[in-house]
């Protein structure tokens, strides 16, 4: 049986308690924000549909075909409370250097889990995020979560806590590793499956190359894309960031308007 990396991604995530501690803070800013909400990088859909039962007209989009598939089934499956609640939902294929072709229409932007990292081609991730700026009015929030580089940097763990879940047909594992180059990170995602009836476990890798996104980077990178007035949180409750001691990097931005950023300079 070949891997589906989408349902055991989504099978080995534990989305009550992940939502739980992400949730009121993605509403607090989407109110802060409006109504528009983009989720570049949605993966298997959960955060989308998160907000859109809370009454937000949320787009979220994602370059893995097997994750867009995915999150249109979740979105297709909570079709009733979205409705009822006045929200909307819908997800698209798409890159995020080319983000800005949905816009300047949305009022706020998250791109979650660590997702920034993994845009790790050639001048990618500028590109990236200066095409989610393209997608944001102006005054319009983005807000990334991440792991915090300057510590894992720092530290160079190789091993990771392992996750376990359930598909419709397999019990899954997954076993997380990285290893360390001068000026990047190969991290690896090996997920062990069985067939719920007792098969054998299956092995399937997949690895991908990471920059270490410590925040001076990020601030830097994020400014060059057109956001200001960035903030800085250690966790979802917006302790400020230590590179020393926080787990994750945590940041909000505004998109700043061109005119002022020629009458600054």
């Amino acid at each position: 049986m070949p891997p589906d990396f989408a349902d055991y991604y989504d099978a080995v995530m534990n989305w009550e308690k992940r939502l739980a501690r992400e949730l009121p803070l993605l509403l607090e800013l989407a109110r802060g924000a409006g109504r528009r909400v983009l989720i570049p990088a949605c993966g298997p859909g959960a955060h989308v549909v998160a907000l859109a039962r809370e009454g937000f007209s949320v787009r979220g989009f994602d370059a893995d075909e097997e994750m867009v598939g995915l999150a249109r089934l979740r979105i297709a499956r909570e079709a009733n409370p979205i409705l009822a609640a006045g929200g909307a939902a819908t997800i698209s294929l798409l890159r995020m250097e080319n983000a800005g072709e949905l816009g300047p229409t949305y009022d706020a932007a998250y791109c979650l889990g660590n997702a920034l990292p993994g845009i790790s081609g050639d001048g990618q991730l500028a590109a990236a995020l200066r095409g989610v700026a393209g997608a944001l009015r102006t005054g319009g929030l983005f807000f990334t979560q991440n792991l915090n580089y300057d510590l894992r940097w720092r530290d160079k763990a190789q091993w990771f806590p392992v996750l376990s879940g359930e598909t419709d047909k397999e019990e899954i594992l997954l076993v997380k590793f990285a290893d360390y180059e001068p000026q990047a990170i190969n991290f690896h995602a090996m997920f062990l499956a069985r067939e719920r009836t007792g098969g054998k476990w299956q092995s399937h890798v997949r690895s991908s190359r990471q920059i270490p996104l410590f925040r001076d980077l990020l601030a830097r990178l994020l400014t060059q894309a057109g956001f200001g007035k960035l903030q800085f949180w250690g966790d979802y409750a917006k302790v400020p960031f230590d590179p020393e001691t926080s787990n994750d990097l945590l940041v909000v931005g505004e998109k700043m308007d061109c005119r002022e950023e020629q009458n600054d300079s």
